[in-house]
């Protein structure tokens, strides 16, 4: 049974032609919005520099061998601005300019079962003041996405409903590279934040050998991702910031996230997050002389999958360059 899931879930991820979720599910988001959001690049004073893992189900195993066969992501991010701020203010932070430019790198690896997927993507950003407290960042991603299929790993449970014999016979890996963009507006000031994107906008086609009765033809379609939060200050040492992200893919059901963070005087922070597919996460991190944040995550899940899995684990490290020494960013809250 777990073996007919795992074909189940690896061809949900894309490589059937169906209009399920194709991206990475990430517990953790709102310490990286650069994952879901082009238009964040350029809205630090500094370079921030993010790593993230991240192993989902852990209890799903390969029944023939006892080895893990839980989805994995990985990313690397990187994002700064362009210019320093050069106003009458001197000294003060760019976020005082009229416009300015942001720049971005993301890498993102997943393997879930016999498929795998790397992405790489360049981001640009135009981030603009239009208040004396607000500001509007536009921007895109631009890249590929190389998906990978190793067929020798496909094992059948019942033949008949495929035609093809059980286990498959050997194949070998197929793969596919498709151009990939996103688009994003982010409006924020040092309170709020509310972000909206869309992914995968060329719709790209993908098309593996066809060895599984026809059932080899694929396409990227269109994710919406919408965000926002605030943060509350309770007094010098204690604030409150609550956050939602809602995900929608045509024809799934609408999905969302809720989320409470507290922070303790910017060092220490602990929050928890409910999922509407049934899921329960509780976050866990810290700030190490604001330069360095580390952030982990544990998932629960009620839902019928839940007989099977362990739980999720996501883990994020960032690292903050300060190229101007001491210079506060609207952005740093959440």
């Amino acid at each position: 049974m777990r073996n007919r899931l795992l074909i189940c879930m690896s061809l949900l991820f894309g490589v059937i032609e169906i209009q399920a979720q194709q991206r990475p599910q990430y517990s953790q988001y709102m310490l990286n919005n650069f994952l879901l959001n082009p238009a964040v690049a350029g809205t630090t004073d500094h370079i921030d520099l993010r790593a993230g893992y991240r192993s989902q189900w852990m209890g799903f195993k390969d029944s023939q061998t006892g080895n893990s066969i839980a989805p994995q992501s990985f990313y690397l991010s990187a994002i700064g601005h362009l210019g320093a701020y050069h106003g009458p203010n001197k000294g003060h932070h760019r976020n005082d300019s009229k416009r300015h430019h942001g720049i971005g790198l993301l890498a993102v690896n997943d393997v879930t079962g016999p498929t795998a997927r790397t992405s790489v993507y360049g981001s640009y950003a135009l981030n603009m003041k239009i208040s004396q407290t607000f500001r509007l960042s536009v921007g895109a991603f631009l890249g590929f996405q190389q998906w990978r299929l190793d067929a020798d790993k496909l094992i059948y449970r019942n033949p008949s409903e495929t035609g093809v014999a059980s286990p498959a016979p050997a194949i070998g890996s197929s793969s596919k590279v498709v151009p990939d963009g996103s688009l994003g507006v982010w409006l924020y000031d040092k309170n709020l934040y509310v972000g909206a994107s869309m992914h995968q906008i060329f719709q790209s086609k993908l098309a593996f050998n066809d060895y599984l009765g026809g059932v080899g033809q694929g396409q990227l379609s269109n994710h919406y991702f919408f965000t926002a939060g605030y943060k509350f200050q309770i007094n010098k040492e204690f604030a409150v910031i609550p956050s939602t992200l809602i995900k929608m893919v045509s024809p799934s059901p609408l999905s969302f996230d809720i989320n409470t963070k507290v922070r303790y005087r910017d060092m220490l922070w602990a929050g928890v997050s409910y999922r509407s597919d049934k899921s329960f996460v509780t976050l866990v991190g810290v700030v190490i002389k604001e330069m360095v944040e580390i952030g982990y995550s544990n998932d629960y899940t009620t839902s019928a999958i839940g007989k099977f899995d362990t739980g999720s684990h996501e883990i994020m490290v960032g690292v903050k360059i300060k190229p101007h020494g001491q210079v506060y960013s609207p952005s740093d809250f959440w």
